[in-house]
């Protein structure tokens, strides 16, 4: 019988479902997501998944499907919404184990010590095929923008709170290694894949050409990565999210204010967290953290740590996300059909480039 995982009867506890009567199944499409109404909703695992897991069991009226893939690499998202009387809209993940693992310790063991703001969890349900479904609230629309001063400001004070306190947690150096040499694997391991894809068919003369530049540049980052690690001397490892992004962070106003939070920890672990001060994706080098508030909440901790540190960090922090972003895009580069390879070709112009410009910024002490 598949194993579940929650706050149990003493924490959320959810009222039953509503009257309602019977509904014509429908398919629908909403923006870029497919849409399940009806009895095709009650025929879909993620529902089946919700039930099995709750103590009251909530009849689910509508189903989003945001991301489904085979195998659920990378996860699959969907968002389930209820019949009057149930829950708010919750989201639910499937995930490969190891991910549900790490998101899993997460949620239910370092988040809630830390006191951060963060989606109510409603606890996970594991499936004999392996997979795991994770249950969270779903906390709005509204992205975080390191371009907006009061986001800026919020996101300052929550990672600082992360990694002053993430630092005396126990539990979080069980998790995967989440520092620069997580990153140079990276580095190492979407290298060896471009090199050894050069000669897929499915590759233009110029697009092969392009790519061996990309391996060189990865050559000279790694024989820098000496300087790379003397400049994060003196931080120490802490818990890192990991993939704090716009893309996986909500800004929620609330009567008291303006609320950051922050989604999937599945890249979560522990290390020196430069990952976490820079953008994901883009060439945008606008930093996501007010220097001057971020040292102010990690406190006494690592008081060695000045605003300009904080710079410096968070440009190692940008080229280091760029290289996992190449090892990533690489995965795709062993189809042949022309067509297939546009896209991850295009990511890793945008990653090249913005490396190329890491490095001029960076100037002497990344040579």
């Amino acid at each position: 019988m598949p194993e579940s995982h929650g706050p149990g009867p003493g924490g959320v506890s959810l009222p039953g479902p509503g009257p309602h009567g019977p509904e014509p199944a429908t398919r629908v499409r909403l923006r870029r997501h497919e849409v399940l109404r009806g009895a095709s909703v009650q025929q879909h695992a993620a529902p089946a998944a919700w039930n099995r897991l709750q103590v009251t069991p909530a009849q689910v009226s509508t189903l989003e499907i945001w991301r489904q893939r085979p195998g659920h690499q990378p996860a699959s998202i969907y968002r389930l919404e209820f019949e009057s009387g149930g829950p708010a809209s919750v989201f639910a993940k499937r995930c490969d184990a190891a991910s549900a693992q790490v998101e899993r310790t997460c949620y239910e063991e370092l988040v809630p010590r830390l006191l951060l703001s963060s989606p109510t969890y409603f606890g996970s349900i594991e499936e004999p095929d392996g997979t795991c479904w994770l249950f969270l609230e779903d906390v709005g629309r509204d992205k975080f923008s390191a371009h907006d001063p009061v986001h800026r400001a919020l996101a300052s004070r929550w990672l600082g709170r992360l990694h002053r306190y993430g630092e005396g947690l126990e539990a979080a150096r069980t998790l995967p290694e989440a520092g620069p040499p997580r990153y140079l694997q990276h580095l190492r391991d979407g290298r060896a894949r471009i090199t050894l894809n050069s000669g897929n068919p499915g590759l233009t003369d110029a697009e092969r050409e392009f790519l061996s530049e990309t391996v060189a540049l990865l050559d000279q980052i790694e024989s820098r990565w000496d300087a790379i690690e003397r400049a994060c001397v003196g931080v120490p490892e802490t818990l890192v999210h990991g993939d704090f992004c716009t893309k996986n962070v909500r800004i929620r106003h609330e009567p008291a204010g303006p609320v950051l939070y922050a989604l999937d920890w599945e890249l979560a672990g522990w290390g020196i967290p430069v990952a976490d001060l820079a953008p994901a994706r883009g060439e945008d080098t606008t930093l996501q953290v007010d220097p001057g508030l971020y040292v102010h909440a990690l406190g006494r901790s690592q008081s060695a740590l000045k605003p300009a540190a904080i710079e410096r960090l968070s440009l190692i922090g940008y080229v280091l996300r760029r290289l996992a972003g190449i090892d990533w895009e690489s995965l795709s580069l062993g189809f042949e059909n022309p067509v297939c390879l546009l896209d991850p070709i295009a990511s890793i112009r945008v990653h090249h480039r913005s490396l190329m410009r890491a490095l001029t910024r960076a100037g002497a002490w990344l040579r």
